[in-house]
């Protein structure tokens, strides 16, 4: 008994059926890439007039600490899935956090600076995410803040647990106070 596979004897709708498969993900694809330029541009939340972000820390900027921490990113608030890409504001990078009575400064590696001016900074909470990054419960900082006309959350997580416990003292300090 000869056993050998059945010989393919519809090779055209074959070869149309992989061309379908092949131009339907090059669609997906061109898809996908649209709209992450849009997402760069700020198109895609009504991002286009936001200025950038101070980058430098001010002439008496006086930090009393400094906190080894991961920046996860920023996000339009109360939309934590609609990261924010224009500016470098969503690029994940390490940082060191630094603050005075006047503001917050992320000192990142790999991405531009920002600084958040205390007139800016509109609460600080704790969550389980910004940016579409999903931690543990309340183990990320939450900085809310207007950048132009619009309000913005910026998610750090420190290193350490009494980095972390810094960033929440922070939560309690007369920075944060109404």
């Amino acid at each position: 008994m000869n056993e050998s596979s059945m010989e393919v004897t519809q090779w055209p709708l074959r070869l149309l059926l992989v061309a379908v498969m092949v131009l339907i993900i090059m669609g997906v694809l061109l898809l996908m890439r649209r709209s992450w330029r849009k997402m760069r541009r700020g198109d895609r939340f009504g991002l286009f007039d936001l200025p950038a972000p101070i980058i430098l820390a001010p002439q008496g900027f006086m930090p009393g600490e400094r906190i080894e921490a991961l920046f996860l990113g920023t996000s339009v608030h109360g939309q934590w899935l609609s990261k924010v890409l224009i500016h470098d504001l969503g690029t994940r990078s390490r940082a060191r956090v630094s603050w005075d009575s006047h503001g917050i400064f992320f000192e990142r590696t790999g991405a531009s600076n920002v600084y958040i001016p205390r007139t800016s900074l509109v609460e600080v909470t704790l969550g389980s995410g910004v940016a579409g990054t999903v931690r543990a419960k309340d183990s990320v900082v939450i900085f809310v803040w207007n950048l132009g006309n619009h309000q913005i959350a910026t998610g750090v997580r420190a290193d350490t647990v009494q980095g972390h416990q810094q960033l929440i003292g922070l939560l309690e300090s007369e920075l944060c106070a109404e």
